[in-house]
């Protein structure tokens, strides 16, 4: 039996509990609905908020009513999708952060007013003839203190069109380029020489001006991080030893001060070899096996992305001359040969001056070690002091004559 015929009965006990069954689940869903929409029963549309929308401040602006309770604002983009901002009682506007808009937004305002939903839509688009922006739009900064951008006239571009570009800090200070580029009278490219302005997140647009027709713009949010090319490192030296040789590098000067953990490097010694910045600045490698001379070169890029430098100039290290040359071993072998025999010479001549002056002195026979039967007698020799004279060699023989006794 179904709730629907169990109405038709009025007082019976299971018309009473279906009356209960619906009231309950009336309530539950009330209850699931959230506060805004119980005190909001009707939503009006279009009802004529005003809204407009600065693109040079990305703030949202309408006609402010009475008793405005609650409040959202809903960016709809193409790229980033919903960026959504909560509006304060009483508040008329809210601000958006800086983001891309040449590909045009939706806007939405969502208030509350005397106890009703009132919303508003804008569309806002890019003003001007289709084809005319900007294009191919990129920047680069390089030796840490000055930035080129460029750009290409749009396809669609009248012969009269002329770019401008204007720079935007998070603080919302807007300054023009200083010095352009330019290609057949035309403003194609940008050179910066001072960045100081510039913070980490920029904001950069490109608008044009024609007497024909109105010309789109072009914007980019840009990371300066990531339009970085960073200098060859400084102070590249190489020592070598018998199996190994090291190369050290100094961190190259940044726009900011960066840690050895956002660098890599690459390596340019017979070989392609990537070392990342947490290495210390350093590589070591395998000494080659030959002493022929070689060159080393490194260039930089961020850790993250492999946006190369440019190459540093090419340090040279090791000899000239071919490992199988023995020329020079030989040419010691036989310095040292010479100069130990005149060594050997000095030393024996000195010996034998040395033995001239001072001659040994001359000792008495032992009669008891000596080997020559010579009874009763003592050798002398004398040495003469002249050396190739042929000296005899005078012997003087002392006998011991036994006296006689005497006579009587």
């Amino acid at each position: 039996m179904g709730i629907a015929e169990l109405l038709r009965r009025p007082g019976s006990p299971a018309s009473l509990l279906a009356v209960a069954v619906l009231l309950t689940m009336v309530l539950n869903s009330a209850w699931l609905l959230p506060q805004e929409q119980q005190d909001l029963p009707t939503v009006r549309p279009n009802s004529s908020l005003n809204v407009k929308f600065d693109p040079k401040t990305t703030r949202l602006t309408w006609d402010c009513k009475e008793n405005t309770t609650y409040g959202e604002c809903v960016l709809i983009h193409k790229e980033k999708g919903l960026i959504k901002k909560k509006v304060k009682d009483s508040e008329c506007h809210c601000t958006f952060p800086d983001c891309s808009l040449h590909g045009g937004v939706t806007l939405t305002v969502q208030i509350n007013v005397n106890q009703r939903r009132l919303s508003e839509r804008l569309v806002y688009s890019n003003p001007g003839r289709e084809g005319t922006a900007a294009r191919n739009f990129s920047c680069v900064i390089y030796d840490a203190d000055f930035m080129n951008c460029s750009w290409a006239k749009g396809r669609a571009a009248p012969d009269d069109v002329q770019y401008f570009l204007y720079t935007r800090s998070k603080k919302r200070i807007e300054r023009e380029c200083p010095h352009y580029l330019k290609d057949s009278g035309t403003h194609v490219g940008c050179h910066l020489r001072d960045l100081l302005g510039l913070t980490s997140y920029s904001y950069f647009l490109v608008n044009g001006s024609s007497q024909e027709t109105g010309i789109q713009f072009f914007d980019s949010l840009l990371l300066l991080k990531e339009i970085e090319r960073y200098n060859a490192p400084d102070n590249i030296t190489v020592h070598c030893n018998e199996s190994h040789c090291l190369v050290r590098w100094e961190q190259p000067r940044t726009r900011q001060p960066r840690s050895n953990r956002e660098f890599q490097y690459q390596l340019d010694v017979q070989r392609w070899i990537v070392v990342f910045g947490d290495s210390g600045n350093r590589y070591n490698f395998p000494k080659p096996g030959s002493k022929a001379k070689h060159t080393v070169k490194i260039r930089t890029a961020d850790a993250r992305k492999a946006h190369w430098g440019a190459w540093s100039q090419p340090v040279e290290f090791g000899s000239e001359e071919p490992e199988s040359s023995l020329v020079h071993v030989y040419i010691l072998v036989v310095l040292g040969t010479l100069v130990c025999g005149l060594t050997l010479s000095c030393l024996f001549k000195r010996f034998v001056r040395t033995h001239r002056l001072f001659p040994p002195v001359p000792q008495i026979k032992d009669k008891l070690n000596d080997n020559h039967p010579v009874d009763h007698e003592i050798l002398w020799e004398k040495f003469t002091h002249e050396m190739g004279k042929d000296d005899k060699e005078e012997v003087l023989i002392v006998e011991k004559v036994s006296e006689a006794p005497a006579k009587l």
